[in-house]
């Protein structure tokens, strides 16, 4: 029999019934849609050819049969109606979730128009003092400038002692750590020395200072170059102290103290007593400087009362303004949301008044159980893996397009 004339009956229209007393190769009352694939899949004998009339034959039977089962139709219809329902539901629970929201805004906005207000009638009034703040800055300068001058006078000593002294002329520790005529000297040693010197206790003071913005700043890895600042001024600290202790030694060996010849050792200077006193009376205060002017610095920005206060308003203005922002984004996203339901609605309301309503899980469901009982007879004729291969690349086709009818 020729494969068209076998399958003629695809095409027929779907509210035609057809037994299978009329055509052997329509399904047979009660029987399932693997075994109606494998049967048809026999009288073919495998061919590829027929397969595809033969899956638009099997769609066009279960249409057929979903158009004549009322009961379905009815079930199909109240489930349309249910998922309605569930999707206005879902509509109304997002239009209360945006006026919440809403509400959110303008509660947020309120407080935004009122730090206006107020940043308006502080730039318009008169400035305020914080004399606590006032105190702070005033003590801390008591501290600060002796511990400068200290600190001043420490730097430029022991770099002149390291670098350009004479060991001859060293009495003490604290001769090469407090000389009152390190700048003298140095000056008449030339401008150079004199040059370097000075700038000893401003390479430290600097290296304070640049502590100080760090420690304001607001970002995370401020901890790590506060770190570095503090390690890099423990290596200069370390590298004066071995210089002094170096000149130590040498006099030491002018005198008779030690063995001529004998190398200062950075071992020594651990054990040296000059090292330690060197580094704590430098590297410490240095530290104390520190703080006392990070303190001075903090209480002269907060002295000014405006001055904090509209800083605050400006970071409060920022930080609504940023949620406001970010409410309305979500707005935005949930009204986005609700036209894609009212889409969906409008479409299942389109079914609900179709007099036919078709399952396509069920007609993809039933294909591919009549495709697995084709498959299974196609194995059962020995038909090779290769002629297999090609059907279910034919089946998946031929599916895509049937689905989407």
């Amino acid at each position: 029999m020729d494969v068209h004339e076998l399958f003629e009956l695809a095409t027929t229209s779907s509210n035609t019934v057809v037994s299978s007393t009329d055509n052997p190769d329509n399904r047979n009352e009660g029987e399932t849609y693997e075994h109606w694939g494998k049967r048809i899949c026999g009288r073919v004998e495998g061919s590829l050819n027929a397969l595809p009339p033969c899956l638009q034959k099997v769609r066009t039977g279960i249409v057929s049969e979903q158009a004549r089962d009322k009961d379905r139709l009815a079930q199909a219809k109240e489930n349309i109606k249910a998922e309605i329902n569930r999707k206005k539901g879902e509509i109304n629970e997002i239009n209360e979730k945006i006026a919440d929201k809403n509400s959110k805004i303008a509660d947020t906005q309120q407080k935004i128009d009122s730090l206006k207000e107020e940043r308006r009638q502080i730039e318009a009034g008169k400035e305020i003092v914080n004399k606590e703040q006032r105190m702070r800055m005033i003590i801390g300068l008591v501290i600060l400038i002796p511990l400068t001058i200290y600190l001043f006078m420490f730097y430029s000593s022991t770099f002149y002692s390291a670098f350009f002294r004479n060991p001859q002329t060293i009495v003490n520790i604290m001769n090469t750590m407090f000389d009152p005529q390190a700048l003298t000297n140095a000056y008449n040693s030339g401008l150079f020395e004199l040059m370097f010197v000075l700038s000893a206790p401003i390479i430290f003071l600097g290296l304070g200072y640049v502590l100080h913005i760090f420690s304001i700043a607001e970002e995370k890895s401020k901890y790590f170059k506060m770190a570095a600042i503090l390690l890099v001024t423990l290596m200069f600290d370390c590298i004066l102290a071995y210089k002094i202790g170096e000149q130590m030694h040498t006099l030491g060996i002018i005198i008779g103290q030690f063995p001529v010849g004998e190398v200062y050792t950075i071992s020594m200077a651990l054990h040296d007593i000059n090292t330690w006193a060197v580094i704590f009376c430098g590297f410490i205060v240095y530290v104390i400087w520190g703080f006392v002017f990070d303190m001075i610095m903090s209480a002269y920005s907060k002295m000014d009362v405006k001055k904090a206060r509209l800083t605050a308003i400006d970071a409060d203005l920022k930080n609504y303004e940023g949620k406001i922002e970010s409410e309305k984004n979500e707005i935005s996203g949930m009204k986005a949301q609700i036209k894609g339901l009212e889409t969906n609605i409008q479409t299942l309301t389109d079914k609900l008044g179709s007099h036919v309503i078709i399952s396509v899980g069920e007609i993809e469901k039933e294909m591919n159980n009549f495709f697995l009982g084709w498959i299974q007879m196609m194995s059962m004729l020995q038909i090779s893996q290769t002629e297999q291969d090609k059907a279910k690349k034919i089946f998946d086709s031929e599916l895509q397009g049937l689905l989407t009818e």
